[in-house]
C-alpha cells in the first residue's frame, strides 16, 4: 500500500507527540521502569503486557497488586515461588477470564526460564532461530498457558507489544533491553484503537462489512509493512501515533 506524503507527515508528528515520558503515566509499560535490574524489569514487562487488555484502570490496579506482593525484587519472588502464596490456585478469577490456576501456569513457565538463564532475554535469544520473534516467545510457554497465544495465525497483540517494549531503543517508553533483535523486524501490536484508526486512515482495507478486518497475523504484517514506508527502520513507532489518535489525540 502506498502511503501519501500528507499521511506520512501526520503520523510522524503524532508519534513525536505521544512517544514521551508522559505516555507512561497511564500505560502498563510504566511498571517496568521502576526496576534497575534487567531480570526484574523484563519480568515485570512480561506481567504487565500479558494483562494489558480491558479497562485501563483495572489493568493498572491488578498489576500493582501483583507487584506489591512481589516486593523489591520480583525476580527473587518468582524464583522463590512467592507467587504460589499469592495465587492460591483454583478456577476463581484473578483478572477477567484468567484464573488463579492460569496465573500459576504463567509464573511456573517464567520461573523455569529464569532458573535456566540469567535473564528472560537470554533464554529467548538462545531459542530464537529466525522468523517472527513472537512465535519463539509463545512456544516457550506450555499450550495450557491461557495468557499466551499459541495459534500460528494470531496477531499476538500482547506479545508483540511486550517485544516493542523490550526491543525498541532510544525511547522514553520502550526499554530496548533486547538489543540482539533488530527493531525493524518487530510487528505492530493490533490494539483495537490501532485497528480502527488504521482502517479509518486507509492504511488497512476494511472487511466486506466496512468494519476493521480480523486482527490476525496477516493483518499485523500488512499494517507493519505500511508503517515501514514512514518508519523504515522502526515500524512499530507508529503504534504511538495510531494508539494516541484512537484515544483522542
Amino acid at each position: 500500500m502506498k502511503v501519501s506524503q500528507e499521511l506520512k507527515l501526520k503520523l510522524a508528528e503524532l508519534a513525536e507527540k505521544f512517544e514521551t515520558k508522559a505516555f507512561l503515566a497511564k500505560d502498563p509499560s510504566k511498571f517496568m521502569h521502576r526496576y534497575s535490574e534487567i531480570r526484574d524489569a523484563e519480568l515485570v514487562a512480561f506481567i504487565a503486557a500479558n494483562m494489558a487488555f480491558g479497562r485501563r484502570e483495572q489493568i493498572l490496579a491488578h498489576v500493582e497488586e501483583i507487584l506489591t506482593a512481589a516486593g523489591k525484587s520480583p525476580s527473587e519472588w518468582l524464583l522463590n515461588a512467592g507467587y504460589e502464596a499469592f495465587f492460591k490456585g483454583g478456577a476463581r478469577s484473578f483478572y477477567r477470564m484468567y484464573s488463579h490456576d492460569d496465573f500459576r501456569i504463567f509464573f511456573d513457565a517464567l520461573g523455569m526460564m529464569l532458573k535456566s538463564s540469567e535473564t528472560l532475554g537470554e533464554f529467548v535469544r538462545a531459542r530464537y532461530s529466525g522468523g517472527f520473534l513472537h512465535e519463539t516467545v509463545c512456544c516457550i510457554f506450555p499450550e495450557n498457558c491461557k495468557l499466551i497465544p499459541h495459534s500460528k495465525t494470531t496477531a499476538a497483540k500482547k506479545v508483540n507489544m511486550l517485544l516493542r517494549w523490550l526491543v525498541r531503543k532510544n525511547s522514553p517508553v520502550d526499554l530496548g533491553l533486547w538489543d540482539w533483535f533488530p527493531q525493524e523486524k518487530l510487528l505492530m501490536p493490533l490494539d483495537t484503537h490501532v485497528m480502527q484508526e488504521a482502517t479509518r486512515l486507509g492504511l488497512l482495507e476494511p472487511s466486506a462489512s466496512g468494519k476493521p478486518k480480523a486482527a490476525n497475523l496477516k493483518t499485523a504484517i500488512e499494517l507493519t509493512n505500511a508503517m515501514k514506508e514512514i518508519f523504515p527502520d522502526d515500524p512499530t513507532r507508529a503504534d504511538f501515533a495510531l494508539f494516541g489518535l484512537g484515544v483522542g489525540g
